[in-house]
């Protein structure tokens, strides 16, 4: 996986860009029902916790 973003301060606030690419295939139809959950749901829920941390941090600053 590849991550690449990109923050800018404008108009009072931070603008936050996060551009993801990830490389997949096909899991093996035998696996599918054990590791299909995890391989869909860790990079959604990675990507929430990642901006979340950034909004927090951003509103913690702008308040000093």
């Amino acid at each position: 996986m590849e991550t690449w973003w990109r923050m800018i301060e404008a108009d009072g606030g931070v603008y936050v860009q996060s551009e993801v690419v990830s490389l997949t295939r096909d899991i093996p139809a035998g696996l599918a029902w054990l590791i299909g959950p995890f391989v869909t749901s860790i990079p959604k829920e990675s990507l929430a916790f990642t901006l979340e941390a950034t909004r927090k941090t951003v509103a913690a600053k702008s308040r000093n």
